[in-house]
């Protein structure tokens, strides 16, 4: 792996969320679009978050960086953020459904992509009911907050422009500080086998669980590589394998990476500089370990039980 691509890749994408999210809040276009989306408080979202939800569909960057924002002036507390970024995974899953999941995996392996996305999809949706719950019930008493913005204007003057740019960069460069070092520990870490012995020590677990050896491997190539790991359900498939032992395979080598990799390649970039670290743990927990749980039990359920 070209680690200094990956690097730059990251930080450059990032960079341009920070910078983007800053014109959004300069500019009041979050604003504006947080005054159109104050129905959705109805699913249980903080009235000052509703907005999240759909900034989250064009950049997630974007979207925390303007939940941080209200977070750190003290208008929403965080819990108030954990059952917003919880009731975006929903619309986010099915966007990564049709758009990347399903256009690419239904030609490769067939009617078995479309039973692991509902499989995936079954989480969020039982996670937005409960969120719903919860929210509701607790902004019960809450008063829509956003009537101040009814007149609202965007202003898109060069000098707003401007000052968006700047303080995008200057948070930019906040970021970098505190993710460079985090990056390289991992870089390290896998460069130095420990991630492999990690795995290879999970391999005479996997198979006290029910797994045979081509499924083992299927696990752990996912946990390194998805896409690859993606060619090995043709095997099963010629190899006869049911519908259940492949999907359980599947939901498995997915818990595995992100335990072994997601989380610090796609989600520590988006929480790390916006949020204490407190916060940060928490949304790993939310986003990465408990869908990771959620896959690994799904998984060896239908490995053993059909």
């Amino acid at each position: 792996m070209d680690y200094t691509k990956l690097y730059l890749i990251v930080v450059g994408a990032v960079a341009f969320g920070y910078v983007l999210a800053s014109i959004l809040v300069e500019t009041n276009l979050v604003n504006w679009l947080g005054l159109k989306t104050i129905k959705l408080s109805r699913l249980g979202i903080h009235p000052l978050l509703t907005n999240v939800p759909v900034i989250h569909l064009v950049s997630p960057r974007a979207a925390h960086i303007a939940a941080s924002k209200l977070l750190k002036e003290g208008k929403v507390e965080p819990l108030d953020l954990y059952l917003t970024v919880l009731a975006s995974n929903f619309p986010m899953r099915l966007m990564f459904l049709y758009k990347y999941f399903f256009p690419v995996l239904i030609p490769l392996i067939g009617v078995i992509a479309v039973y692991y996305g509902l499989l995936r999809l079954l989480f969020d949706a039982a996670t937005l009911v409960v969120v719903s719950i919860v929210g509701r019930i607790r902004y019960k008493k809450l008063e829509p907050s956003l009537q101040k913005l009814e007149k609202v204007k965007v202003e898109l003057s060069l000098s707003i422009l401007k000052k968006g740019f700047l303080k995008g960069v200057k948070e930019a460069f906040s970021f970098i500080v505190k993710f460079t070092p985090l990056f390289f520990l991992i870089v390290f870490l896998m460069e130095a086998g420990i991630m492999e012995k990690l795995v290879g020590f999970l391999e005479p677990i996997f198979g006290k669980l029910g797994f045979d050896s081509l499924e083992i491997t299927y696990i752990t190539t996912c946990a390194i590589s998805p896409p690859v790991a993606y060619g090995l359900v043709n095997v099963m498939v010629e190899k006869g394998y049911s519908v259940a032992q492949i999907l359980g395979t599947m939901a498995v080598g997915n818990a595995m990476f992100s335990i072994l990799r997601s989380w610090w390649m796609y989600l520590l970039p988006y929480y790390v500089g916006l949020y204490p670290l407190k916060i940060v743990a928490t949304l790993l927990i939310l986003q990465a370990f408990l869908p990771a749980f959620y896959n690994f039990v799904i998984g060896v359920i239908l490995i053993n039980l059909f």
